[in-house]
């Protein structure tokens, strides 16, 4: 991995490449993304000795934002997937880093999927497949012991057509980030990333009817299950927002209830 004073000096060569210019296709100003390849290209062009490393160490500490195509799959007590564009986390830049660190002729680049291959069948995929220069990168995970064991799970990711941008908000005349009470965050093209509420919304009342019973107990209950919905999507809403929300939820579960009691006597 690069030192510090090399992704630093990266971040500042980034953040002087004019990030205020407003995109054509928009009456407004909006973010500038340039694919990573152009950005990593371009900090070789300007002197850094390993621009790929520095790109990959400050989107993984959030110091650099990036979008793109990505595809999703994981098995933890359930197969789970999802496909779409937006903002790729950090922490799926974690875990390429720590799938390339592993890249050792001690720890082969591959893992055995048993229950999520293509045909739901033993499978390998590269630990991490860090291809920058056509913009796209891929992860997969196992966890430790046989997969028959309790809590087992696997995991791959993929992400295609990425673009980057810095995450300060001091590098332009436009904000970088939206605040998180906008319930909003920045998307491809600076388009605002909408949290699909009604969708959570539902799935966790079809989870209560499910189980028999239409009333939790706890709104922290509430607010757990929107949480757990959202992480299943790769979406992570601040922890204010589930409050707000589990908080509107159970007091309608609690209302539905009282109606139904009173009707009940």
């Amino acid at each position: 991995m690069a030192s510090t004073p090399d992704r630093f000096d990266a971040l500042s060569i980034i953040k002087g490449w004019g990030w205020d210019h407003a995109d054509p296709r928009f009456e407004f100003h909006v973010p500038v993304m340039v694919p990573i390849s152009e950005a990593i290209n371009r900090l070789a062009m300007e002197g850094h000795s390993d621009p790929a490393t520095a790109m990959l160490t400050l989107l993984a500490e959030g110091k650099v934002q990036a979008t793109g195509h990505y595809r999703w799959k994981k098995y933890l007590n359930g197969h789970f997937s999802r496909e779409g564009n937006g903002p790729i986390p950090a922490h799926r830049w974690v875990v390429l880093r720590q799938g390339c660190d592993a890249n050792t002729g001690l720890r082969p680049n591959e893992v055995v999927f048993h229950l999520i291959g293509e045909d739901w069948n033993e499978d390998k995929e590269p630990r991490a497949d860090w291809s920058w220069q056509n913009d796209r990168f891929s992860t997969a995970q196992v966890s430790e012991g046989d997969w028959l064991d309790e809590g087992y799970f696997e995991e791959s990711y993929s992400a295609t057509d990425i673009e980057v941008r810095p995450a300060e908000a001091d590098c332009g005349s436009f904000q970088i980030e939206a605040p998180e009470s906008s319930d909003a965050k920045s998307n491809r093209g600076g388009a605002p990333f909408k949290y699909d509420w009604e969708q959570a919304v539902a799935a966790v009342v079809f989870q209560w009817a499910d189980e028999g019973s239409w009333h939790p107990e706890l709104q922290a209950d509430v607010k757990k299950r929107l949480s757990t919905w959202f992480a299943e999507q790769d979406q992570y809403p601040s922890d204010s927002l589930l409050k707000e929300r589990a908080r509107w939820l159970f007091a309608e579960f609690q209302r539905r209830r009282d109606e139904a009691s009173n009707v009940a006597s």
